[in-house]
């Protein structure tokens, strides 16, 4: 299997996370929480996270199901919090129940939530398995490889995952955050796109 350099950087990630994790090694980068500690996360460096500010890189994917998932679609009428996320991500899956909630808290509030997934859908049997499992409410896509690059998430400059985009109704990036990020925090940053 030919994996392009791109996708095997979120490869390396996985594996780094895995091996650390396995290993009890503790991984540069920690972020802490007020009510205890998030599992520290590898970065690649060199790479600009798109900032508070910034237009929103417009894209289409597909979702679990195969249905189109247009972000220009949501200009105007909702606001779109994204999160970047491998199945081989521990802190990925720590920060799910939080983005579960967010998804819950603002149904219908001009909110929508989608999880870009970075694996590809090679992975579909066992995302779909995951999502079943873990009672995942929020849309899952996968994020798609276009020569060395991915579609979505090289646009967004994530270093490595988690990563958050929220994304205002005039399609300009609020808040973006790689790593874990509290439930306070992101109530708050919600709050201030949906005014």
């Amino acid at each position: 299997m030919n994996l392009r350099p791109m996708k095997m950087r979120f490869v390396a990630l996985a594996l780094s996370l895995a091996a650390a994790a396995a290993l009890g090694t503790p991984i540069a980068g920690a972020q802490e929480s007020k009510s205890g500690s998030f599992t520290k996360i590898p970065t690649v460096k060199g790479i600009e996270t798109l900032k508070p500010g910034a237009k929103a890189p417009d894209f289409k994917v597909r979702d679990l199901a195969g249905k189109e998932f247009h972000l220009a679609s949501c200009a105007g009428k909702d606001a779109v919090l994204l999160f970047f996320w491998s199945f081989f991500c521990g802190p990925c899956r720590e920060e799910m129940p939080m983005i579960n909630q967010m998804t819950r808290d603002y149904q219908g509030k001009g909110l929508q939530v989608v999880g870009v997934n970075l694996d590809g859908r090679e992975m579909k049997k066992a995302i779909d398995k995951f999502v079943v499992n873990e009672k995942i409410v929020f849309r899952i896509v996968f994020d798609e490889l276009t020569g060395d690059s991915f579609r979505v998430a090289d646009p967004y400059g994530v270093a490595g995952t988690p990563a958050i985009f929220l994304i205002d109704k005039r399609g300009v990036v609020a808040f973006s955050n790689v790593g874990a990020v509290t439930g306070e925090r992101m109530k708050a940053e919600i709050g201030k796109v949906l005014k």
